[in-house]
């Protein structure tokens, strides 16, 4: 029955989305809901097409705001959707670089992470826990690698320039006793 509204489901879950589609419907019942956006998905592939289509919108969307905002903003997050959710993963965060741009963007806040010892819980907030993105899991590490590599370089030139400046600074300056300076105060 659903396949007679197939374009004009279509067209409204593109232009507004899953909750503005169902919105629009006027759906209240969860499990009335279920059956219309599991149509769409499954057999309509809207979110394929959507994903296809959009590339460019969504990989900007998911660099500023991350793999998790995105599986929220399509609604994939349950495990019977973890196959529409791989091919978004798969197309926008790991083959057109999304992903990477994210963690590079976030990378003091990853660094945080990295620092309190909170490495394994990163891999779930990046929604690459699967074995199959082990690869990508370390492509990522070392990117966070060398922003810690480079924060510790970063600070380590720091405090040696600062040394140096003491240093060069001290040797400069002209070395006087408090009681000659204070000597010199009263007399004048």
């Amino acid at each position: 029955m659903l396949h007679r509204y197939d374009d004009k489901l279509i067209s409204h879950y593109l232009e507004h989305g899953p909750e503005g589609l169902r919105t629009t419907l006027g759906i209240t019942s969860d499990r009335l809901w279920d059956v219309i956006f599991d149509y769409l998905v499954f057999e309509k592939e809207v979110v394929k097409y959507c994903t296809r289509n959009n590339s460019a919108y969504i990989h900007s969307l998911f660099a500023e705001h991350g793999p998790r905002a995105i599986r929220s903003a399509f609604q994939l997050n349950g495990d019977k959707y973890e196959d529409i959710w791989e091919y978004v993963m798969d197309y926008i965060g790991i083959s057109r670089g999304a992903l990477y741009e994210y963690v590079s963007e976030k990378s003091s806040l990853y660094r945080e992470h990295i620092y309190r010892g909170e490495c394994l819980s990163l891999r779930k907030d990046l929604a690459i826990e699967k074995d199959k993105y082990e690869h990508v899991w370390g492509e990522v590490l070392d990117l966070l690698l060398n922003a810690v590599s480079t924060d510790a370089f970063t600070h380590s030139a720091f405090e040696h320039g600062l040394h140096l400046f003491s240093t060069l600074y001290n040797r400069g300056r002209k070395q006087r006793s408090l009681r000659t300076w204070q000597h010199k105060k009263q007399t004048s």
